[in-house]
């Protein structure tokens, strides 16, 4: 992991009552079983994942050939309708494979990390980009607490690009709270058996929960972003060549999913 660039986005601009959302949500929202809010369809404007997704490649800059992009979202995008991966990439040079990972809460960052990780040591990818992102804004009611609890628009960019095995991912699924402190121990003793990395900890990890780590070198990200807190953590503290690991930890009581990834310094290629 070479780069990383986060941003939080205030209140957006697009509307949400173009004609395809007002086809759209009146069947999905009774699909699922959640009540439309019809006068929101008039009145709600937001930032689609596109917008959010071009600021941070432009924050990024020119890039050079990509391989393989990965979305990661715990909320639709303000609107669904739209293509985003495609329309993010024709800003890319090249012609990358495009994956999405969705309906996994704040276990998607992890897994989309995992996927670009798989894929790029199997297919011999050079470089990857993984896109993460939180949007707030529906015609229907959303939590504001919680574990999927939402607090406003963010996203994420990450660069992948090919060197040692300096991003490592470890998913258990299937866990009770109780059992999560345990495993949890394990898993980082197993990926930082020094015990000096600094760790990102997201909402879904109990403070109270003992870790095999510094209590002062944890560091706590922020709740109301479940795609986007503990990357973003991540970006703002990315481990530089010569410095110090990195752990990421989350835990998701709603699917009782447990995740931790291990950044290691990368210099660019």
């Amino acid at each position: 992991m070479t780069k990383a660039v986060h941003r939080t986005f205030g209140r957006g601009t697009t509307a949400l009552g173009q004609d395809a959302e007002r086809r759209f949500f009146p069947s999905h929202t009774g699909h699922a079983g959640v009540a439309l809010r019809e006068e929101l369809l008039d009145t709600a404007v937001g930032n689609t994942f596109e917008h959010m997704g071009a600021e941070l490649l432009a924050e990024l800059g020119e890039q050079p050939e990509t391989d393989l992009v990965v979305l990661a979202y715990s909320t639709p995008d303000f609107l669904p309708t739209l293509l985003t991966a495609p329309t993010l990439t024709e800003r890319l040079p090249g012609r990358p494979l495009l994956l999405g990972v969705a309906d996994q809460g704040p276990s998607a960052p992890f897994s989309a990390l995992a996927l670009a990780r798989n894929y790029a040591r199997r297919h011999g990818f050079r470089r990857v980009l993984v896109l993460a992102f939180d949007q707030h804004v529906m015609p229907y009611d959303v939590p504001g607490s919680g574990p999927r609890g939402l607090a406003g628009d963010g996203a994420v960019a990450l660069v992948l690009e090919a060197s040692g095995d300096n991003c490592r991912v470890r998913q258990i699924c299937g866990l009770s709270p109780q059992e999560v402190p345990e495993r949890l121990a394990a898993l980082i003793r197993e990926l930082d058996p020094e015990g000096t990395a600094e760790v990102a900890a997201g909402p879904g990890i109990d403070p109270a929960w003992k870790l095999p780590v510094a209590a002062a070198s944890v560091r706590r990200a922020p709740e109301g972003y479940p795609c986007t807190s503990v990357l973003g953590a991540l970006a703002e503290r990315l481990p530089a060549a010569g410095g110090g690991a990195a752990l990421l930890v989350e835990y998701d009581p709603v699917l009782g999913d447990l995740s931790v990834c291990r950044v290691d310094p990368a210099a660019a290629a």
